[in-house]
């Protein structure tokens, strides 16, 4: 008898990875590749979206070979990517009228800041639930528009697509039959009625976008599914859920009551807490966006604070300033207990939640005489706790228990700093891909392969990190950080 396999597609900011997961919800295969990113000048990142679709193909066959799986037996695919990030291509050929523009990308910085200060900015936040900033979709595809011919034209004679990343894959790998979204990406948009799940028309206008040039938007659980796949030997595959990453690693931590709450580290950090089926009205510098989209198309909410920079952290103190050789060696510079006056604010390329000021820039502060690697390699450990404080501060969750993910959540140095720092309890699942655990589990539940109890059944274990440090000490620690934030805002201004 043939089984009935799920397979998830991770689309990443670094890279892509697939696992495949058998019915009893255990991964039996995966495959990761990295891609390329092209920094052409200060602010601009931007990834090659041809290759980004040649490594999703790739990974998804090399997962099901590692899973020693027939590609026929792959029978519900979830999908989730890296959101706010933009591809344009012409429908005609598939051929992408430009780089993908990155969600890290500030190119429209400027822009932006005009915007903040016209009569549609109130309008913005109402109806989108965002903030305007240069993080999300629309601004992008205005610059697009207005620095790129072939898009521009293709926009005239309705030959032009654009979406995020999730809509150029499903559309390729349906074969060009389906143009879809979810409504977590297109709450990432800035062209989203956040209530009714519809493209507002009024924002279409003021950035200038026709409708037609954007895809439908649909519930992110899906049982008719966005499509099948036109993969060869994938011929019973239906992509069944389609998910932003942040909200793939919420459905994945199983965080399906009012109140749950969840970090993800990964290259930036994403703290995000389910508020229910109403939009939160908080004025706070949070964000409100769709959570996920149920299959009967009502939809969960969920407050969000977002930061550029975590794991990444690391990639520059090595990759960039050269200042180590590896990870391992940058673990063996931390000394817990070893205190310090130094303060590292990585805000290369300006900071989101809570502070959204673009111009913002990176600082290392506090030096001395004394000071040495283990100060950096403390302080940069301390920053990516740090910067989750902040948002804590505006979020406040009434449950005390967090469930974190992602790279950095395997260091157990930095988890356990996190919970002295925020005074909770820090849940890690033995599942360690949540992010592709919940594309998966949406998949799967989407087609019928599990029921929603199963879902909650799997992967239980984990370990707990409890609040340890001197309170009066970490709220030392918090004063000076936000001192060392204060001096990095408004660089560029």
């Amino acid at each position: 008898m043939r089984r009935a396999l799920v397979a998830a597609i991770d689309q990443g900011t670094t890279g892509t990875r697939c696992a495949v997961f058998d019915g009893s919800g255990k991964m039996i295969g995966w495959a990761y590749k990295k891609h390329k990113q092209i920094y052409p000048q200060e602010k601009f990142v931007e990834h090659d979206p041809i290759e980004i679709l040649n490594n999703v193909r790739f990974v998804l066959k090399q997962a099901v070979r590692n899973a020693k799986a027939d590609p026929k037996e792959i029978a519900s695919i979830g999908i989730t990517n890296q959101r706010e990030t933009v591809v344009a291509w012409n429908k005609r050929n598939g051929k992408p009228f430009y780089n993908a523009i990155v969600w890290q990308d500030t190119r429209t910085d400027r822009y932006v800041s005009e915007i903040k200060q016209e009569k549609i900015a109130s309008y913005i936040r109402k109806k989108t639930g965002l903030k305007i900033s240069t993080y999300f979709s629309a601004p992008k595809i205005r610059w697009l528009k207005d620095n790129n011919v072939k898009f521009r034209d293709a926009l005239k004679t309705n030959e032009a697509l654009v979406g995020n990343i999730d809509s150029w894959l499903i559309w390729n790998l349906t074969g060009g039959e389906s143009f879809h979204t979810d409504y977590t990406n297109a709450s990432r948009t800035m062209l989203m009625d956040l209530e009714k799940h519809r493209w507002d028309s009024d924002l279409l206008d003021f950035f200038d976008i026709p409708e037609g040039s954007l895809p439908e938007i649909g519930t992110s659980l899906s049982k008719e599914g966005f499509g099948k796949l036109k993969e060869k030997g994938f011929q019973n595959a239906v992509i069944n859920s389609d998910l932003g990453d942040q909200q793939a690693a919420l459905f994945g931590e199983r965080c399906f009551s009012e109140g749950d709450t969840k970090i993800t580290y990964g290259t930036g950090s994403f703290i995000l807490q389910n508020v229910g089926k109403r939009v939160s009205k908080s004025e706070t510098n949070l964000i409100s966006t769709c959570a996920y989209g149920n299959v009967d198309g009502t939809c969960n909410y969920a407050l969000e604070g977002s930061t550029r920079v975590a794991g990444n952290i690391f990639g520059w103190l090595i990759d960039k300033v050269n200042m180590f050789r590896s990870m391992e060696e940058i673990e063996s510079y931390f000394d817990r207990k070893y205190e310090s006056s130094v303060y590292f604010v990585p805000a290369f390329g300006g900071l989101l939640a809570p502070y959204w000021d673009a111009s913002a820039r990176g600082l290392i502060i506090g030096l001395n005489d004394n000071s040495s690697k283990k100060d950096v390699v403390k302080a940069a450990y301390e920053a990516i706790c740090m910067q989750v404080s902040d948002i804590f501060d505006l979020l406040r969750p009434a449950k005390n228990e967090i469930k974190v993910d992602g790279g950095v959540s395997v260091n157990d140095d930095i988890m356990q700093m996190q919970a002295d720092v925020l005074g909770r309890k820090l849940f890690r699942s033995d599942m360690r891909e949540s992010t592709v655990f919940g594309a998966a589990i949406a998949a799967g539940f989407s087609a019928g392969i599990w029921t929603f109890d199963d879902i909650k059944q799997f992967y239980r274990s984990g370990k707990l990190f409890y609040p340890e440090g001197n309170e009066e000490e970490i709220n030392q620690r918090k004063k000076y950080w936000k001192k060392a934030v204060e001096r990095s805002l408004y660089w560029l201004d």
